[in-house]
């Protein structure tokens, strides 16, 4: 779809919408009108991966108002018109509508997100036409090496901003040293871009810092019975189970290890926990689940388009959409004030080349932290820090029956802890 703000984003942008694009009214220096500029958004907006995309309408609204939905570059003033395509969660739809939106909308930037069943295809798509590209919510490792990456070439279009496995096994073994140090780590991974990676990346990992590991194997997904890893993981007495799986994935395990005894001191569930819509169907058996997170209401960091606080912007998402916060909403406002900023930089916005070279050259506060593409553990890359949360028991006064708390911040330590992290409570 064309994604046209609602009418209380125009006015709050102080702009009115048309067609997709906003045209602003406040005072401004005289420029010549320039062509819309198009960007492309695939979004898993349906599927098992749809809790990712949740905030995006919110972010994208935030993102027109905050604009007034023009880029202004070399005195000219281009309205800006955003065009999202579901891929409902789904890697051959991705790559279809990403092609779309190449072939057929004539989009000059390309946004994608949502794991690499959604991001790479789409990355893919980019790469292989000349469209300048920004990946996020996936890990940059899986990106990378999952679309046969070369670390001595790099890619030629297509970056990711997210947090690197180096960082987010590090978040998990701060975490799990306080827990259960030295305990038995079961690994959930799936067979796919990031079960694979991550795997070999935590065995080894984890292994060295003196865990023990059960690995029942790749399997996968979806699946209807998580039985045979339940019971490897009973027998073999582990402590903590680490998975990298969809929410419904993940729901359908957890609630089997309830039924079948399986209470482990620590649960660590990537790509799925760190959702609100996910916890939502466990009720009190949410409480005490963790993941390492790259955005919280918590983060000391402001949007760089209108210098709106992460708190703030989390509770204006959660009033006007009646949902909970949820760390897509950081991660996707920081994509979108990459974007804006390179349009702002690049000389030539008809030239792919020097919108990518724009976006390549990307240093920037972002409400999610600093995005510098010369900092990631490969080309292409930026990385960003991580803390760990712990599903728990909200405040009377909140609206919503659970809430995540940041329990340890090795990996980002100019987040605050609000606890220490805690066993899961089994009632």
């Amino acid at each position: 779809m064309t994604f046209r703000p609602t009418r209380r984003a125009a006015l709050l942008g102080g702009a009115c919408a048309v067609a997709g694009t906003l045209t602003g009214f406040s005072t401004r220096p005289a420029f010549a009108a320039g062509r819309p500029l198009k960007i492309g958004v695939v979004s898993p907006k349906t599927g098992p991966m749809a809790a990712f995309a949740e905030p995006t309408e919110f972010v994208m609204s935030r993102i027109l108002a905050a604009t007034g939905g023009v880029i202004e570059n070399g005195g000219v003033t281009y309205p800006l018109e955003i065009v999202e395509r579901d891929t409902q969660s789904n890697p051959n739809r991705a790559a279809e509508v990403t092609q779309d939106l190449i072939l057929s909308e004539g989009v000059d930037v390309v946004l994608c997100y949502g794991g690499p069943e959604n991001a790479n295809p789409a990355s893919d798509q980019c790469e292989l036409n000349g469209v300048p590209c920004l990946a996020s919510d996936l890990p940059i490792e899986p990106w990378f090496f999952g679309r046969n990456g070369d670390p001595a070439v790099g890619f030629d279009y297509t970056y990711c901003a997210f947090f690197d496995v180096a960082t987010y096994a590090g978040a998990m073994l701060a975490f799990m040293d306080k827990i259960a140090p030295g305990g038995t780590v079961g690994g959930l991974w799936p067979n796919d871009a990031d079960g694979v990676v991550l795997s070999q990346a935590f065995t080894d990992g984890f292994g060295a810092k003196g865990y023990s590991i059960v690995d029942p194997g790749r399997f996968d997904l979806p699946t209807s019975s998580f039985s045979t890893q339940i019971a490897k993981f009973r027998d073999s007495g582990v402590d903590i189970v680490q998975g990298i799986m969809p929410p419904p994935d993940f729901t359908l395990f957890w609630t089997q290890c309830a039924q079948q005894g399986f209470q482990p001191k620590a649960v660590i569930a990537g790509k799925s926990s760190e959702y609100p819509a996910s916890v939502q169907p466990l009720g009190e058996k949410a409480v005490g689940v963790s993941v390492p997170i790259w955005w919280t209401p918590d983060f000391p960091y402001i949007s760089s388009l209108d210098g709106t606080s992460a708190f703030d912007t989390a509770r204006r998402y959660e009033l006007e959409t009646g949902r909970q916060w949820t760390a897509g909403v950081g991660s996707r406002h920081a994509m979108f004030e990459v974007l804006i900023n390179t349009l702002r930089r690049a000389t030539d916005l008809d030239d792919p080349d020097s919108v990518r070279d724009a976006l390549a050259a990307t240093k920037l506060d972002t409400i999610c932290g600093l995005i510098d593409f010369s900092n990631g553990p490969v080309p292409n890359s930026a990385k960003l820090g991580l803390v760990s949360v712990q599903w728990v028991n909200a405040p009377e006064d909140y609206q919503f029956p659970y809430d995540m708390a940041v329990v340890e911040n090795s990996f980002h330590p100019t987040v605050p802890v609000s606890r220490a992290p805690f066993p899961i409570p089994y009632n």
